[in-house]
């Protein structure tokens, strides 16, 4: 019986290839539309060198993620955090295959304001394909791409200047105006007015403080999880519910914070202190979120 070959050995940037070849199988088998961003599946006019991906990216249409995580369970990959780990927007979820590396599965892209499958249908309708590691993967439109781009480098500023410098600062007015305009179809036009260098032309709009605080490079002070539910997609009317599902989720992701701390799967004692400590963390935080609406 032959072995399985041991692609740990490959380069992070290979596996990370295979890693979307593979996720794009898996995705035609389970009959769920994804599309590729970011790293290898970017266009190479974007790519800035020599940064490579740590992980492989993609966005999926909300209605089909359920089928597309059950073929990755099935074809041996790992949920490492769920939608409501990550933050008060349920945009992405973290897995891992002992093979290939991490996958970030999205189903909506921070900044984006629209309805979710809305979203995916205006990034889907010119989307074309690419090969990845020989495989044909389909990818968002090189303006979809440039605007993915610039809202993702908008959360850290200083740590994806080459990104904003290539897809903004050299694109000619043309890529400019495609990117533009479908910020504005998305509603994602304060995300890239952030990301840009424009954001107090937008002061009026709701999202507006909480993309001043990821400029300034402030994500800790006491209300920022509030700024976060007021700029959330479903409004107000639901902070309250996200705060209380972030704060839950704060509490059964502990372990997976203590062992990236510790290095090592925390002892049953350091699990304790770790679950009394974040409850307590969480517990605060939702008084203050739920108290400023």
């Amino acid at each position: 019986m032959s072995k399985v070959a041991d692609l740990t050995t490959l380069p992070v940037r290979l596996r990370v290839h295979l890693a979307h070849a593979t996720v794009q199988a898996i995705a035609d088998e389970a009959q769920a539309d994804v599309l590729h961003i970011k790293g290898p599946a970017a266009d190479p006019a974007l790519r800035p060198e020599p940064r490579t991906s740590a992980d492989a990216d993609i966005i999926v249409r909300p209605s089909h993620l359920r089928r597309l995580l059950r073929g990755l369970k099935r074809h041996g990959w790992v949920k490492v955090t769920s939608l409501r780990s990550g933050g008060l927007v349920e945009h992405s979820t973290n897995w891992y295959h002992a093979q290939l590396g991490q996958l970030d599965v999205h189903v909506r892209f921070p900044g984006i304001q629209i309805e979710g499958e809305r979203a995916f249908d205006h990034l889907w309708r010119d989307s074309s394909t690419q090969e990845i590691a020989h495989w044909p993967c389909l990818v968002p439109d090189p303006s979809a791409q440039r605007l993915l781009l610039l809202l993702h480098a908008a959360r850290d500023i200083p740590r994806y200047t080459d990104d904003i410098r290539i897809a903004w600062d050299e694109a000619t007015d043309v890529q400019r105006s495609a990117a533009e305009s479908l910020a504005c179809e998305l509603r994602a036009d304060v995300a890239l007015a952030a990301a840009t260098g424009r954001l107090e032309e937008l002061r009026e709009r709701p999202e507006y403080g909480l993309w001043r605080r990821y400029t300034e490079r402030d994500k800790n002070g006491p209300d920022f999880r509030a700024l976060a539910a007021r700029a959330a997609p479903d409004g107000k009317r639901f902070a309250w519910f996200r705060a209380l599902t972030h704060a839950g989720g704060s509490v059964i992701h502990a372990r997976w914070h203590l062992k990236g701390q510790l290095g090592r799967n925390p002892k049953v004692s350091e699990l304790a202190r770790g679950y009394i400590r974040i409850a307590g963390l969480a517990g605060r935080k939702l008084i203050r979120i739920v108290g400023r609406q």
